[in-house]
C-alpha cells in the first residue's frame, strides 16, 4: 500500500498504535519509579541503547511529522492548522493542571492545605505553563522524583515543530519537494548527531530530547514524498534484515529505527489490527494522566512492585483518559474545527458590508 492510501481515514489504525505507545511509557517508567534489585527494563536489555518508555516517545515523534505534515499539505491552511492543534494539546493539559493542583496537591502534601494553597505564584506558575513538568509545595519531596508530572517534557518540544513546520509551510517550502526534502535530511542529520544543537532554538537536550525533531522531520519526509512511498511487509522485512546484519555495532541503533518505525507503520495498516479500533483516541490522556497517577501509586504502595505498579497505572491512566476523551478532548477538538469556518464566515460578511457600504 502506498503511503497517501495508509493515511487516508479508515485506512490504519494509528490510535491504536498511539495507545500501545501511551502504555509503553507507562511500563517503562514503572523500572524507575519502582526499582528492584538486579531487575531492568526488558527491552533495554534487549537492545542495549534504548527502553520502552523512549522508544515510544519516537514513535509519538515519528507518527505526529507524518500525520501532522499530511494534515499541511492536504488543506494548507494557517488558521485551521493552529486551531486543530491548539484544541487537541491544550484542554487537556489545563484540565490536567488544575485537577493536580487542586485534587491531588492537598491530598498528597506535607503542608497543611491552607500553607499548599499559600504558595499562590507556583501554583499559578503550572497553570501558565503546564506543558512543562512541574512540582507542586510539599507534594513529592521524599519521592525518588519530585516531578508531579514528569511525562510532559516532550509537549514543549512537540509544539515547536508544529511552529517550525507552520512557518514552514506559510514559507512555501513543501512546494518544492526537492528542497522540503534536503531541509528534512539536514534535520535529521543533525539532530541525531549533535542533539546538543537544540539550544539553538531555545530548548534543551533533556533525556536526549535534542533527537526529537529527527524523528519528527522522518515522518515528515515520508508525508511529502507520501504518493512514492510504499508500506509494505517486504520493506519491512528488508529493514529487519539491515538491522540485524549491523546488529553488533553502533550502526545498530540508526538501522534499528527505520526498521522500527516503518514496522509499525505497516503493522497499523493490516486489516487484522484496523478491526480492533478504540472508540476513541485515548492515547494522550493515558500519556498526560499516567506519570501522576504512578508516581502516586509507588509513594503509596511502594511494595506493589513493578508488574503491580504498572497495571494499577494504566487501568487508572484508561479510566481517566475514556472520561476526558469523552467531556473535554473530543468536544474540543470539534470546536478546534469549527472555528476556521466560523472565522472564514466571518470574514466573508466583513468584505460584503464593507463593500454595501462603499456603493
Amino acid at each position: 500500500m502506498m503511503l497517501d492510501q495508509l493515511l487516508r481515514r479508515g485506512n490504519n489504525n494509528a490510535d491504536l498504535l498511539r495507545l500501545i505507545a501511551a502504555t509503553a511509557v507507562i511500563w517503562g517508567h514503572a523500572y524507575a519509579l519502582v526499582p528492584e534489585p538486579g531487575v531492568n527494563e526488558p527491552l533495554r536489555n534487549l537492545l542495549g541503547f534504548d527502553y520502552s518508555g523512549s522508544l515510544a516517545v519516537k514513535v509519538f515523534f515519528f507518527l505526529s511529522g507524518i500525520l501532522v505534515t499530511n494534515s499541511w499539505l492536504t488543506k494548507p491552511s494557517a488558521i485551521r492548522f493552529a486551531s486543530a492543534r491548539i484544541f487537541r494539546i491544550f484542554p487537556l493539559l489545563i484540565v490536567s493542571s488544575i485537577a493536580t493542583i487542586v485534587i491531588m496537591g492537598p491530598a498528597l502534601t506535607s503542608m497543611s492545605v491552607s500553607e499548599y494553597f499559600h504558595h499562590r505564584g507556583e501554583l499559578m506558575q503550572v497553570l501558565l505553563h503546564p506543558y512543562i513538568e512541574y512540582t507542586l509545595p510539599g507534594v513529592f519531596e521524599h519521592a525518588l522524583y519530585s516531578h508531579v508530572n514528569g511525562s510532559i517534557w516532550t509537549i514543549k518540544y512537540e509544539l515547536m515543530l508544529y511552529a517550525l513546520l507552520l512557518g514552514a509551510g506559510m514559507c512555501g517550502l513543501f512546494r518544492f519537494k526537492l528542497v522540503g526534502a534536503l531541509v528534512l535530511l539536514a534535520v535529521i542529520v543533525v539532530c541525531l548527531i549533535w542533539p546538543d544543537g537544540i539550544t539553538a532554538i531555545g530548548l534543551p537536550n533533556v533525556n536526549m530530547g535534542g533527537r526529537l525533531p529527527a524523528f519528527f522531520a522522518f515522518g515528515a519526509l515520508l508525508a511529502v514524498h507520501k504518493e512514492r512511498v510504499r508500506i509494505d511487509g517486504r520493506l519491512c522485512i528488508g529493514l529487519i534484515v539491515l538491522a540485524l546484519a549491523v546488529r553488533h555495532g553502533p550502526a545498530f541503533e540508526f538501522a534499528f529505527l527505520p526498521a522500527f518505525f516503518i514496522t509499525g507503520l505497516w503493522i497499523m495498516s493490516l486489516d487484522v489490527v484496523k478491526a480492533i479500533r478504540p472508540p476513541g483516541d485515548f492515547s494522550y490522556g493515558v500519556y498526560v494522566f499516567g506519570w501522576p497517577l504512578q508516581n502516586t501509586f509507588a509513594n503509596l504502595f511502594p511494595k506493589s512492585g513493578i508488574h503491580g505498579n504498572q497495571v494499577m497505572t494504566f487501568a487508572c491512566a484508561l479510566f481517566l483518559a475514556i472520561i476526558s476523551w469523552i467531556l473535554v478532548e473530543k468536544p474540543c477538538i470539534a470546536l478546534g474545527r469549527k472555528i476556521p469556518s466560523f472565522l472564514q464566515r466571518s470574514s466573508q460578511s466583513t468584505i460584503v458590508e464593507a463593500h454595501r457600504a462603499q456603493a
